[in-house]
Parts: C-alpha cells; sequence; structure tokens
C-alpha cells in the first residue's frame, strides 16, 4: 500500500509521542475482556502499566521499563494506515527473528490504541502524552498561485461539455453509470413502486445539464429550464439582478460561477467545498485531469464529462 505525504504526515502526527500498556487481552479467556495493565502481573510480580513507547518525529523510539529503569531504542515506521513497525535493539527477552517477534514489533491501531500481540496476549496502548513535530511550511494553495504567462496561454480545455456518467445508487451498487443504465434501472423501480415519474424526471435531468469551460476562467453549469415553466424574460432578468442566477440562454440557466485556472501546465477548478483533515483545513482546489479515452472526472469524482458534439 503506497501511502502518500499527507498520510505519512497525520500518521507521524497521530504516533509521536508517549504511549504506556492501558489493557491486555488474552485470545484463550472466554469474554476477552480488557483485563487493566496494573492487574496483569509478570512471573517476577511487575504489571504492564510500568511498559511505555515514546516515539519521536525523527522515526527514533524508545522503550521503557519504569520499574526497573530499563531503557531500549529503537527505530520505528508507518507501514500502511493504521499500522506500524518498529525494531528495538532487544525486546521483552524475544528471540531475533519469527512470527512471534515479528507480530510483536508490529502496531495496528485500534479505537484510538495501538496494539501489539505477544503470543496469545494483545497489548493495547493508550497515548499519555503529545510529542514535539516540527511543522512543515505549508505549501501555497492553488488559489493564491498566479499562473505564467504560458499557464494563461493554456485553453484546451475550454469549451462545452456534456454528462456522460454520474455516480448513483444501481442494484445496491453506488457507482458511475451512464443515462442508459440510469433510465433501465429507474424503470425497474417505477415498475415495483421504489420511485415515481418526478423524481426520475430529477435524476435524469442531470444528464441534460452542460458544463463550460470559459476562456475568462469561469466554469458555467447550464440546466436546462424544467419543461412547462413559462418563464418571462422580465422574470429573468429580475432572477439575474437578484442573485439567484448568473445567467440565462438558449433555454438554459446558469445557478452560478465556478472558477479554473491553469498553474504549472496543469488545469484546476474551484469545487467550493470547505474541506477539513485532522481539523485542518485543506483546498478547495481540485486538479482537472483529461482521461485518454476523452472524458473529464468532475465534481469530486461524482460525474464524469464528455466534450460536446452539438452545435
Amino acid at each position: 500500500m503506497e501511502l502518500d505525504k499527507q498520510d505519512l504526515r497525520e500518521g507521524k502526527k497521530f504516533l509521536v509521542g508517549t504511549w504506556q500498556v492501558d489493557y491486555i487481552v488474552n485470545a484463550f479467556s472466554n469474554d476477552l475482556a480488557h483485563i487493566p495493565a496494573s492487574e496483569f502481573k509478570s512471573e517476577d510480580g511487575t504489571d504492564f502499566s510500568v511498559i511505555t513507547y515514546e516515539f519521536y518525529e525523527d522515526n527514533t523510539m524508545k522503550m521503557r521499563d519504569t520499574s526497573k529503569g530499563k531503557e531500549e531504542s529503537g527505530t520505528w515506521e508507518q507501514t500502511g494506515y493504521g499500522t506500524y513497525h518498529y525494531t528495538l535493539n532487544a525486546f521483552l527477552n524475544i528471540p531475533d527473528g519469527g512470527s512471534f517477534l515479528e507480530a510483536a514489533q508490529t502496531l495496528n491501531v485500534h479505537d484510538g490504541f495501538i496494539v501489539f500481540s505477544l503470543g496469545f496476549l494483545a497489548i493495547a496502548m493508550k497515548k499519555i502524552a503529545d510529542g514535539v513535530i516540527t511543522e512543515e511550511p505549508k505549501e501555497p494553495d492553488i488559489g493564491d498561485l498566479t499562473p505564467s504567462e504560458a499557464d494563461l496561454q493554456m485553453k484546451d480545455i475550454c469549451g462545452t461539455w456534456t454528462v456522460e456518467k454520474i455516480m448513483t445508487l444501481i442494484d445496491n451498487d453506488f457507482r458511475l453509470a451512464t443515462e442508459n443504465e440510469v433510465k433501465e434501472f429507474i424503470q425497474k423501480q417505477i415498475k415495483a413502486g421504489e420511485t415515481d415519474e418526478e423524481s426520475a424526471a430529477e435524476t435524469l435531468n442531470l444528464f441534460k445539464s452542460r458544463i463550460e469551460f470559459s476562456e475568462d476562467h469561469k466554469i458555467k453549469n447550464w440546466m436546462p429550464i424544467p419543461e412547462g415553466k413559462s418563464i418571462t424574460k422580465e422574470q429573468i432578468e429580475e432572477a439575474i439582478k437578484a442573485g439567484e442566477i448568473a445567467e440565462c440562454r438558449d433555454g438554459y440557466f446558469c445557478p452560478s460561477f465556478q472558477e479554473w485556472k491553469a498553474v504549472n501546465g496543469k488545469y484546476y477548478y474551484n469545487s467550493g467545498e470547505e474541506r477539513e483533515v485532522f481539523g485542518e483545513k485543506q483546498s478547495p482546489w481540485d486538479e482537472l485531469v483529461v482521461a485518454e479515452d476523452g472524458t473529464l472526472p468532475f465534481g469530486s469524482g461524482f460525474m464524469v464529462l464528455k466534450r460536446c458534439t452539438e452545435g
């Protein structure tokens, strides 16, 4: 599993700090009860609460036995989403090699704890102190970058695109589907009494919308004026003046504009979404990448566009 920069950063923020053994689970017990570390004694009468791990941002660590003043050094790495591997110079007198040691040096995140195995025992550790993480300089947001002269000449994405696929639920499978696939499924729903014509029309209407990337770096989502609606020119002008819609032409209206730009030779658009990851605000700008078949994923992947072939 390949972890990106953000995954590794969040994984480090989670792990770095001091952890103490909190409870033990005996795999051979009838109820798999959580035994408090202070109640689980070793052969010499020492309980497991004296064991702490301290992880540092430079991928080093220390294991301490506070009852004996013992300390071992080692290293750690993140190996997956919620999994880590660490290596100590010595570990609880376990011989090197073998699955027993491998399980002991593998940490799995579970309900906010880190857990490793010692044979038939699962050892769960609780974080008791945060460590020091050096804040990395934040990369400038796409929205704050100024396009170069070459970027300003990038216009290949301009034009009108129609909706090829939308993300929807079909036979309990949430996936991208074409208009014909959606129509076929909706007809089954109507026959089964699971939807009505009005709801069906609302879903299929998405395929009638058009997405225009204009040369002045606006994205206009054109939606057809509902059939049967008699709307006067004066009403349209009033709606635009009131900010209810942005534009109206040729039987379509555009509720509002989005923004697109080219930066460092790539296309991006402002999704307008407010996003956070672990409490940190994320950029609303998404990259626009035309696929090999000429289609364009859009709307956070919830639709796929194709170039309009109509005049």
